[in-house]
């Protein structure tokens, strides 16, 4: 069995919640909404490339199992997982810049960076990394459910045994 399967929801839960966060803060302004923000998409983003780092082993289980036919569903969905590593990755560095002024750089202190374009750079790439990460989900998904027929449960029997008759 690959750890893909097992690491994988992680940074799923991590990061949405991050980005959820991310764009309620915009409107709240509150410093340790920030700050949990940002420690989410950084646990995030580590826990997402962990994930990354077990995509071959998954791959290739996955090609073993079904055949190569599945290669044409793994593409996109790594695809989308780039993506949203991406998009997550510029928030993050977005967010220490203009957000929490580790780097005193004049030009990162002006009202203009720090205020309005920074937020709606954060509520932009929230929201698409939100969508490119439920995208990714929804494909990897797909790749298992789609070809294993073992996946499928027959449930209609299961409540049977709680009847009253």
């Amino acid at each position: 069995m690959p750890l893909h399967p097992l690491v994988v929801h992680f940074p799923i839960a991590l990061l949405i919640l991050a980005g959820v966060i991310e764009i309620v803060n915009v409107f709240m302004k509150k410093e340790l909404l920030n700050k949990f923000g940002t420690l989410l998409l950084i646990l995030g983003l580590i826990s997402g490339f962990v994930a990354l780092a077990t995509e071959d082993g998954a791959e290739h289980f996955a090609e073993s199992k079904w055949g190569d036919a599945v290669k044409s569903q793994i593409e996109p969905h790594e695809n989308f997982a780039d993506i949203s590593m991406i998009i997550f990755s510029v928030l993050t560095v977005i967010k220490i810049l203009f957000r929490h002024n580790i780097f005193k750089f004049s030009f990162l202190q002006s009202k203009v960076l720090r205020g309005g374009i920074t937020s709606v750079l954060i509520v932009l790439l929230s929201l698409g990394g939100i969508a490119a990460l439920a995208v990714t989900g929804h494909l990897g998904g797909k790749i298992v459910y789609e070809n294993n027929s073992n996946t499928s449960v027959d449930y209609s029997n299961s409540l049977d045994e709680y009847s009253d008759e």
